[in-house]
């Protein structure tokens, strides 16, 4: 208390004994102090008089009345700070006093004593005690009467609004994309001080402005900077009852009433450092509990069950809980969902006002807190809360600062977020896939990947052969595992496919680790060539090509060869003609030996999906397979032995299901890919596969060759003429043979294979051989 003396301090007791009973509401608090009143002189009367005058600006009835009117006159700077340190130290005073609440009737007025104190000094009677003064308002919010804290709530949210006129809010939280070249660390060493304190001048400085500066600055900004002071004055006379009330489990009035005076006061731009430690705690006290097990990556809700599933108990890894079903008991402290909406926005309120001060290191210790408390969000029932809680978590696993707490809970957070992803709502899908690619691409810059890379395994379902949970012997649906991905790539909303397709375009072009999942998440992006939407058809087309511009400069040697001497196909084929829609002429080098790298992997898969018993799988399979075809070329050669079979199964089972599923024309979409397949592929190739299967020298192959004469009449069609010239002869006869035109043959088989040698002798008939 530097800058106050002993009889100063005895000379300001001595002028708040005057006042001893104050009465708000109901509940009144009164203050025992000796009636007898000290005499005074001169210098009493000024310092009772400055004590009095610094209680003006914070009486809050008066700031509601003066609204954003701009002050006509200002004190000069020496009476402005001489009563800084009179309110300093009054402060001090108040919180010494010992209160007690003894019920007491109202005053409608002053009291006597205050009416001879206002004689005595020779100015005008102030406010009654009455009147809301910041002191009044902090005491009515600890009373136990939930009125008159509703009244006192109500009577700070109208000053805080009035106080907040033509003030600017710090912006709403947008940072950028990870993966830049500036080196980020987490500072473990919390701070001794507020970071918000501004400017952070040295210890010798003067702490107060110059007055040079003083005198530049308007009016304007000095009534900015007044309704600041308030406003701060308010947090720090409050602040701890106000937190308190966000848990009043008796008055719903007063836990809305409180976050919204809360929220306000985070985005005023005051200096919040040493009410963190209270106000994090009392916020995640309304969440349920929730901890982190790093060896598995995942969050857990119940330890006790999370313990048992680790022993080999009959339950599912809790991560799991709403993947298959959304139906399910979640545990609530905060039983209003707009509340529990509140309170994800308040913490959304604390990151906005921290990022703008610059101040991320006050909130290091609270970190984990702040991350389970947006993770429990992620389940709650209340979709709208889910929006927020993702977009809040995909800016707070953003900010530099926190890349080292970011990393650790990545996996877990990236899991987490999956059932949120077959969700109903399509706000909550693509906020969940926002999430989910924020976490995946958090950068670990020690082993060069994304800290999240470990959940796209989740993503697709993917799971080890011949491995299943014990929890799947005892209940069926533990040992089930989701394509996640598969559903939004197929979604009804072109607004999730579009997400989806940004989501994994990101993850193929900027995921330091991409090599690890290129062969997983492509066949999901040639998938989306096929689309109906010409925006999710341009970003996959887009995708593919910068990757094979990357191709390109990783492999610059097969590259130039081919480049440089002309070996890029051959010269009888026309490449830029008959390609399937969206293509307008042949994709690039690097696009097509992008996919082909990565094909090998998949192909079988593909055909395989061709015959599946559902009929969009087939359908999808055969539009993959026609983007495949347009890339791979005749790279598709070495694997036709497989493609013959698996393309003739499939036929075999469209025209069992012809009639149900018609509208679907997957088989047209089959002869379309076999129609391609021929522009590439050298008739030398084929015609021993499938000659022995039509003409029945292969005893293997049942005597029904429909199939593969519907295989040989495709590819006739989209044959080049000069490589299909040579075995014309080898065609005719064969097509001509007693099994696909004879009186055994069945109908379709004789059709298809008539069709067949009438393109043959047409097309052969408009060459001059």
């Amino acid at each position: 208390m530097s800058g106050v003396s002993n009889s100063d301090v005895d000379l300001i007791w001595n002028s708040l004994k005057k006042q001893d009973v104050i009465s708000f509401g109901a509940s009144e608090i009164s203050i025992s102090f000796d009636k007898k009143p000290a005499r005074k002189t001169n210098k009493s009367t000024s310092q009772h008089f400055a004590i009095k005058d610094i209680g003006r600006p914070f009486d809050i009835d008066a700031v509601c009345m003066e609204g954003s009117n701009e002050k006509s006159s200002h004190n000069d700077e020496k009476d402005q700070d001489k009563a800084k340190d009179i309110s300093d130290f009054c402060s001090e005073l108040f919180c010494g006093l010992d209160i007690e609440k003894t019920p007491v009737m109202p005053l409608d007025g002053d009291s006597d004593d205050d009416e001879e104190v206002a004689k005595e000094n020779g100015r005008p009677q102030l406010r009654s005690n009455a009147a809301w003064r910041i002191e009044r308002v902090a005491k009515a919010l600890c009373s136990d009467d939930a009125s008159s804290r509703v009244v006192g709530l109500i009577k700070m949210k109208d000053a805080i609004n009035t106080l907040l006129t033509n003030r600017t809010v710090p912006p709403i939280l947008n940072y950028d994309l990870p993966y830049n070249d500036s080196q980020i660390k987490l500072n473990q060493n919390l701070p001794l001080i507020s970071d918000f304190v501004k400017p952070n001048l040295s210890k010798n400085a003067e702490i107060r402005p110059l007055k040079a500066l003083e005198e530049r600055r308007t009016v304007k900004h000095d009534d900015l900077n007044e309704s600041k002071g308030r406003l701060q004055m308010i947090l720090n006379a409050c602040g701890n009852s106000l937190f308190r009330l966000i848990g009043d489990n008796k008055s719903e009035k007063c836990r809305i009433l409180s976050l919204e005076c809360l929220n306000a006061l985070l985005l005023s731009g005051i200096d919040l450092g040493k009410h963190i430690p209270y106000m994090i705690p009392a916020l995640c006290a309304r969440y349920p509990p929730c901890t982190y097990d790093k060896d598995m990556d995942v969050f857990v809700q119940d330890r006790h069950l999370h313990e048992f599933y680790k022993r080999g108990g009959a339950t599912d890894r809790q991560d799991r809980n709403g993947l298959l079903s959304q139906s399910g008991a979640f545990q609530v402290i905060e039983p209003n969902e707009e509340l529990r909406l509140d309170l994800c926005r308040t913490f959304e309120c604390i990151m906005r006002g921290v990022s703008a001060a610059g101040a991320e290191r006050s909130l290091d210790a609270y970190y984990p807190e702040i991350i389970f408390s947006l993770q429990t969000s992620l389940i709650d029932p209340f979709p709208e809360l889910k929006v927020n809680a993702c977009r809040l978590l995909v800016q707070l696993l953003r900010i530099p600062h926190w890349e080292h707490g970011s990393k650790y809970f990545a996996t877990g957070l990236a899991r987490s977020v999956l059932p949120n992803c077959r969700h109903r709502n399509t706000n909550v899908i693509i906020a969940a896939m926002d999430l989910f690619e924020a976490c995946v691409c958090v950068p670990d810059r020690a082993k060069v990947k994304g800290a999240g890379t470990a959940a796209i395994a989740d993503l697709v379902g993917f799971r080890e052969e011949n491995a299943i949970t014990i929890a799947a012997f005892y209940d069926s649906q533990c040992g089930i595992s989701v394509n996640t991905l598969a559903e939004l790539a197929c979604h009804k909303n072109h607004r999730v496919r579009l997400r989806c397709c940004k989501m994994l375009s990101y993850f193929l072009v900027y995921l330091p680790d991409r090599y690890d999942h290129q062969q997983r998440l492509l066949p999901y992006i040639l998938s989306f060539i096929n689309d109906d939407m010409l925006d999710v058809q341009n970003t996959a087309l887009q995708c593919i090509e910068k990757c094979g511009l990357q191709y390109e400069c990783e492999h610059p040697d097969g590259v130039i060869e081919r480049r440089q001497f002309g070996v890029d196909g051959e010269d009888t084929i026309d490449y830029d003609i008959d390609l399937p829609a969206p293509f307008a002429r042949r994709p690039s080098l690097g696009a097509r030996l992008f996919v082909r790298a990565n094909t090998s992997r998949f192909f079988l898969s593909v055909l395989g999906e061709l015959s599946n018993w559902k009929e969009q799988t087939r359908k999808r399979s055969a539009e993959l397979l026609l983007m495949l075809v347009v890339y791979c070329e005749e790279y598709l050669t070495k694997d036709f032995q497989h493609t013959i079979i698996s393309i003739a199964k499939a036929i075999d089972v469209e025209h069992a299901s012809r009639c149900e599923n018609d509208h679907l024309k997957v088989l047209d979409k089959i002869k379309q890919v076999l129609r391609l397949m021929a522009k590439y592929i050298n008739p030398e190739t084929y015609l021993p596969l499938l000659y022995p299967r039509i003409s029945g020298d292969d005893s293997s192959v049942s005597k029904n060759s429909y199939s593969y004469a519907t295989i040989l009449s495709s590819l006739v069609e989209g044959a080049s003429l000069p490589g299909l010239i040579p075995h014309w002869l080898t065609l005719a006869s064969l097509l001509s043979n007693a099994n696909c035109i004879g009186q055994f043959a069945s109908t379709q088989t004789r059709i298809v294979s008539l069709n067949a040698l009438i393109v043959l002798i047409g097309r052969g008939a408009n060459e001059d051989y």
